[in-house]
């Protein structure tokens, strides 16, 4: 099978498609097909080595990245019974730096990190949801993140990205009040999502903006870039709010100092990363936003398997708007 190989860290040509063995799926496990990949910063992180270099993770060298995918399932392993060859899947691969990832025609994992396609979408489609869709879920409606109710107010720190964009509505469509933060080329578009207050970072006062917005200060901010692109982020917060951090690997800050401020200050400040084990409750959720027509999918740049170091570049800049999906393989499933 093809593949998008690096077998050390550096900078994005260390990635280069070779040929290698179709991996086989184990007990638990379903292989599938992989038609489009989606991109994620984690994915440039995990090449470029910061993330071994931070402790998080040991990578078994060479190694292929890749986080999400829509697929058709291959084959199955033993004790597999929800799925079948054929079948239309998105996969969200969680990291374990040994297990390769979706830059590949071929990806195996475990079947609790399989899910059906949403019905509504295509492939190109289907590849943005997983990894943005489910951070964005998990982090403003989780019991022990964002634990949020209809009538609350929320802050969207980097709402024009995949997390972002996903984050406004879902807001929205949980009754939420939103105001997000976007530059001043993406106000149209995250004001499209539904945003009741959109803040052009690059023109406005943020703090004051929210503050203006909301006398009493939100419930919660939800942070999608890293604390230094909100420094004030909890003076923002109504007494008892929470600061939901979306983690980062390298822009998180001094996590420990900034959480016992936090709790000086009265508020919580939570680390949010995605809970795989409920992952397959939260996706059939967002599988029925999407498919009711309550959410859409941010606009993707699609980008051949080939030019995987070119939309490395791309999302390093930060300046992504919604999602990057590398095409790997034509389906006709």
């Amino acid at each position: 099978m093809r593949a998008m190989v690096f077998d050390r860290y550096g900078e994005p040509d260390v990635m280069s498609l070779r040929d290698v063995p179709v991996p086989e799926p184990q007990d638990g496990e379903v292989l599938i097909r992989v038609g489009y990949s989606g991109v994620n910063p984690a994915d440039s992180k995990q090449r470029a080595g910061h993330v071994a270099r931070a402790g998080y993770l040991d990578f078994a060298l060479p190694f292929v990245t890749g986080m999400d995918a829509a697929s058709v399932v291959e084959r199955t392993g033993a004790n597999v019974t929800e799925f079948r060859e054929g079948d239309r899947v998105i996969t969200w691969c969680p990291p374990d730096g040994k297990t390769w990832g979706s830059y590949a025609e071929f990806v195996r994992v475990s079947v609790r990190n399989v899910s059906p396609m949403p019905g509504s979408l295509n492939f190109a489609q289907a590849a943005a949801v997983p990894v943005a869709s489910l951070t964005a879920f998990q982090s403003l409606f989780h019991t022990e993140k964002g634990s949020m109710i209809p009538g609350q107010r929320v802050l969207i720190n980097g709402a024009a990205g995949g997390v972002g964009s996903f984050a406004v509505q879902f807001a929205k469509s949980g009754g939420l009040l939103v105001a997000a933060t976007c530059g001043t080329a993406n106000v149209a578009y995250v004001r499209s999502l539904g945003a009741e207050r959109v803040i052009d970072y690059k023109t406005e006062d943020v703090c004051r903006a929210v503050r203006d917005w909301s006398a009493e200060g939100v419930d919660v901010v939800l942070d999608a870039v890293g604390p230094a692109t909100l420094p004030e982020a909890l003076d923002m917060l109504r007494p008892g709010g929470r600061l939901i951090s979306i983690f980062t690997m390298t822009a998180d800050g001094d996590i420990e100092r900034d959480r016992n401020e936090a709790e000086r200050r009265g508020f919580r400040k939570i680390i949010s990363i995605i809970d795989y084990e409920r992952a397959r409750d939260s996706m059939r959720e967002i599988t029925h936003l999407i498919d009711g027509g309550l959410v859409r999918v941010p606009p993707i740049d699609v980008l051949p398997l080939e030019d995987a170091a070119r939309a490395h570049r791309m999302i390093e800049t930060g300046h992504v708007r919604g999602k990057l999906v590398l095409k790997v393989a034509e389906l006709s499933a």
